[in-house]
């Protein structure tokens, strides 16, 4: 007999391309979203890990929960409240197996933020041959075990956040997309569900870099068709270009040419595949115990991946490659009655806002904590309404270097009924418009290449729409004067809602 609570599967992605979810590379996840819905125009409102997972864990927008731009040392526990105490209060165990990145305390003590049964890899390199500035992860601690006195990350020796790719060198179940999987199916196994409502968060840190899928998958990939990179028509992102003989592999911008651009791409496609095997098995392992049925399941990814498109590399812009990302959401059942596919403009704070609401606590939330200002998706699931939001707001403070600092809108307008992006560049006051109908590539910026109605009208509404949302927020002069946009040359990575020390 289901429970009462549904289960509920928290599955998350790290630097997951929305172009990377295809049924030839990614089959296990779309079988699971042809039981669901597929937001196709979702997007990680402050598009790199720590900032894009505070939303996750808190169900607000990036003013409201405080990160501006990704910090490496996010240990906060002052939260008001966050996803995994609310299902704890609620009367689920919580576990989470793969990447939290909430940081630690010191003494080898992570933030919990409420999780009851933790199996960490956050990609650190904490407790690896050499590193001293990091507590050691569970896999890590793991892998050393295995491996005794071996670096886990010595595959070509490549790093974090490096553009390069290489086949993973060692056997494929010491690989942390393996392990990841391995501890999410113990949880399975030793789980109640006959008197014990779950909730299980599987967060694995692939694709992210280190592009390192097994060799049969990169030799696959190396030897199909590999989607060429998105070069604009109208050289908007030539100031991003870098020669390949000047690139060093953890250059953020830069062209390294046509072969060795394919060669990451194989990579990283590779590793995409590689998570969607793990999720074949840990979905086949709840199906095995009766009980995948019994679940709400959520697939999200905390942000993109440029992969070289426009000459970029990683995440943090405020192009589509990094910010607009898969997100498949499946009720419990065989997946009828619901809408299969919403262009709702979403983002990852309703991701949050969904669960509770799945869980029958999302008044609740909201009365502990009126800041939380994500919104539960499951109406426009049901075919109840098209849309939670007019417009979506994206910033992220800077990122690489001084002039990566910016503020988006994603929206209808009210004029044309055509959905646009609007940015603004915070370092000078630059402005850029895509029609995302028309231009999904961002080839064209109509702020530049557009007709004089359309840099008059639609650029000014969204112009306008972004001095509304700093106005009400009460983000200050600092951001908006007069009615004006300002120019803010000064990171600001936390905003005056972080609850916790500023580092």
């Amino acid at each position: 007999m289901a429970p009462v609570l549904p289960h509920i599967l928290l599955l998350v992605t790290d630097q997951f391309r929305l172009d990377a979810f295809t049924p030839g590379n990614t089959p296990n996840l779309h079988a699971l979203s042809e039981q669901g819905t597929v937001f196709t125009s979702a997007y990680s409102s402050t598009p790199t890990c720590t900032p894009s997972r505070a939303g996750l864990l808190t169900g607000k927008s990036p003013w409201n929960h405080g990160m501006l731009g990704y910090a490496p040392d996010v240990s906060c526990t002052e939260y008001q409240t966050t996803l995994p105490q609310n299902m704890d209060d609620a009367g689920y165990t919580t576990y989470i197996a793969g990447k939290n990145h909430f940081g630690s305390l010191g003494n080898d003590t992570f933030v919990t933020q409420g999780y009851e049964h933790e199996q960490i890899y956050d990609g650190l390199g904490g407790g690896i041959p050499g590193d001293t500035n990091s507590d050691p992860d569970d896999y890590n601690i793991w892998f050393g075990e295995e491996l005794p006195g071996v670096d886990p990350k010595a595959t070509c020796n490549i790093d974090w956040n490096d553009w390069l790719a290489c086949p993973y060198q060692f056997e494929e179940y010491l690989h942390p997309t393996a392990w990841t999987t391995s501890k999410a199916v113990e949880y399975v196994n030793q789980h109640d569900f006959d008197n014990d409502p779950m909730f299980l968060k599987v967060s694995y840190h692939r694709p992210h870099s280190p592009y390192d899928p097994p060799k049969r998958l990169f030799d696959k990939h190396l030897n199909s068709t590999i989607p060429e990179r998105i070069i604009n028509e109208t050289a908007w992102d030539s100031i991003y270009y870098k020669g390949a003989a000047s690139m060093m592999k953890s250059d953020w911008r830069g062209d390294p040419g046509t072969e060795a651009a394919s060669n990451t791409r194989a990579g990283y496609l590779a590793s995409v595949e590689f998570v969607d095997e793990g999720v074949g098995t840990l979905l086949s392992s709840l199906s095995d115990k009766g009980v995948l049925d019994d679940f709400l399941i959520v697939w999200a990814t905390d942000h993109g991946d440029m992969n070289g498109d426009h000459y970029l590399w990683r995440k943090g812009f405020p192009w589509e490659a990094s910010a607009h990302v898969p997100m498949v959401i499946k009720t419990p059942g065989d997946g009828g009655g619901v809408v299969k596919e919403s262009d709702a403009i979403v983002e990852l704070r309703d991701v949050t806002a969904t669960i509770y609401d799945a869980a029958g606590i999302l008044d609740v939330v909201k009365g502990k904590d009126g800041m939380m200002n994500g919104m539960s998706l499951l109406s426009v699931m049901r075919g109840e309404e098209e849309g939670v939001r007019d417009y979506l707001d994206l910033e992220h403070s800077v990122v690489y270097n001084e002039t990566v600092h910016w503020n988006a809108i994603v929206g209808d307008d009210s004029v044309d009924g055509m959905r646009y992006k609007y940015i603004f560049n915070a370092y000078d006051g630059s402005e850029q418009l895509f029609n995302l109908e028309n231009d999904a590539n961002e080839g064209v910026d109509l702020v530049v290449w557009g007709s004089e109605d359309v840099r008059d009208g639609v650029v000014k509404r969204f112009r306008d729409i972004m001095v509304k949302q700093f106005e009400e927020e009460g983000r200050g002069e600092t951001w908006v004067k007069d009615g004006v946009l300002q120019v803010r040359k000064a990171p600001q990575v936390f905003g005056s809602n972080y609850p916790c020390e500023r580092r």
